[in-house]
């Protein structure tokens, strides 16, 4: 009976033979991928910009040079004779080359090294041995950081085989063929351990970058936030504002009923507040979140009272004191005096730690001023407040719109200190 051979047995197919056509001549450059475990893939350790190109080739012409020199100062300067001095210069000079090769090719580089090991010991030009040994240790270090680890691994296993036997061939002992096999193996680990170092490097870098776009974009995402929030008090301000414009100019029109041009006049007056009441009422419909947000009152200094007791009542000991004379203030400022207050005792009770916050409101001829004090950690984080709030930024923000001053921190004396003041000017009081 005839047996059938099948591919896999008798040999490669054409399709596989194409398959590790492109294995074997990664195997020759060792220009694998930069890769570790658990480490993303990177581009190959032999691309890179033209400059970082020249700069490895200088500095692999400069070591192999330094290496060539250091032979032949070994061998000139042995006692024992230099051997075959052809060879010696020879080998040097395969040194030279192998080291800027080693910039584009670290498998070829290492391999060809190798390869001339033996060659000095079978042409009895021992005087090599020292420095070309340390060579090539060099090289198997720079292939095992540059090339995939299984990639080095059995190419330095291969090309370790030939100098090893031929240490034994040459005459040495079976320990040679170990103490040299353990160099390699030595080396091999040493330059697996750069590599992955560099790659965690490599990859805390991207980290450390990707982290600093994910907080700027939070950051810039915050400030739009607050901004919007602001935008929606602003505008429900304005409406109401608008409003009551619109009614005392429809009084005035109807007190000024005999005078036909002033009456039409102040008709038009009332007929845009009542359109541009309309519009701000339908974009503060569009910019509130939720209809929670559209029935609360509106945010004012005169209810610092009443959010000390909402906080109080949440188990903190809040107390408020106002100094001066209280003013009606331009609706955005009080508006934003009052958030600035809310903002800072949520987060006394969300993370100071504090069993106390003293608020105090303070009226002055040039403007108004709110601080808040408590006796906490004194390194409270300004989180996010209610509503969407985001601390420090929004606070920032309300305060930067105004030409207002903002101090936070902690206080020498312990706790933690908001203060904020709003210039007032002339005539707006």
């Amino acid at each position: 009976m005839r047996s059938q051979v099948t591919p896999s047995a008798a040999g490669s197919s054409p399709e596989t033979t194409r398959g590790l056509l492109p294995s074997f001549s990664r195997l020759i450059r060792g220009s694998a991928p930069f890769v570790t475990v658990g480490v993303p893939t990177t581009r190959g350790a032999g691309v890179g910009t033209p400059w970082s190109r020249r700069r490895r080739l200088l500095a692999g012409t400069v070591a192999g040079a330094l290496f060539a020199v250091l032979a032949l100062v070994e061998v000139y300067g042995d006692p024992r004779g230099a051997g075959d001095r052809l060879t010696t210069a020879g080998l040097g000079l395969v040194l030279v080359i192998c080291f800027p090769l080693a910039a584009r090719y670290p498998i070829t580089a290492m391999s060809v090294a190798m390869l001339s090991f033996p060659y000095a010991i079978l042409t009895g030009a021992e005087g090599v041995g020292g420095a070309q040994l340390i060579a090539e240790l060099v090289l198997v270090v720079h292939a095992a950081y540059r090339a995939e680890p299984r990639l080095s691994l059995t190419a330095s296993v291969c090309a370790a085989m030939v100098p090893a036997v031929a240490l034994v061939w040459g005459g040495e002992g079976p320990w040679e063929f170990v103490f040299f096999g353990a160099l390699v193996g030595a080396a091999w680990v040493l330059g697996t351990l750069l590599r992955r170092e560099q790659s965690r490097s490599r990859q805390l870098a991207a980290l450390a970058a990707e982290l600093a776009a994910e907080r700027e974009a939070r950051a810039r995402a915050a400030v739009a936030e607050e901004r919007a929030r602001i935008s929606r008090e602003l505008h429900d301000a304005v409406a109401h504002t608008v409003s009551v414009m619109t009614m005392q100019a429809g009084v005035v029109r109807r007190r000024l009923a005999d005078r036909p041009v002033e009456h039409d006049a102040l008709s038009q007056v009332e007929e845009l507040g009542r359109r541009s009441v309309t519009e701000l009422r339908r974009v503060v419909h569009l910019l509130r979140p939720d209809e929670a947000d559209r029935l609360a009152p509106p945010p004012s200094l005169r209810r610092i009272d009443d959010l000390v007791k909402e906080v109080r009542s949440a188990g903190l000991q809040a107390t408020s004191t106002v100094s001066g004379t209280p003013a009606s203030l331009p609706l955005g400022v009080d508006m934003s005096a009052y958030r600035i207050v809310q903002e800072a005792l949520t987060n006394v009770l969300r993370h100071a730690e504090a069993a106390v916050a003293t608020v105090t409101v303070t009226y002055e001829p040039a403007g108004v001023s709110v601080r808040v004090v408590d006796d906490g950690r004194g390194a409270t984080a300004l989180g996010p407040g209610p509503g969407g709030g985001h601390g420090l930024v929004g606070m920032r923000e309300r305060v930067g719109m105004f030409g207002g001053e903002l101090r936070a921190g902690p206080r020498a004396e312990g706790g933690f200190e908001v203060y904020a003041r709003f210039p007032l000017a002339e005539g707006t009081r």
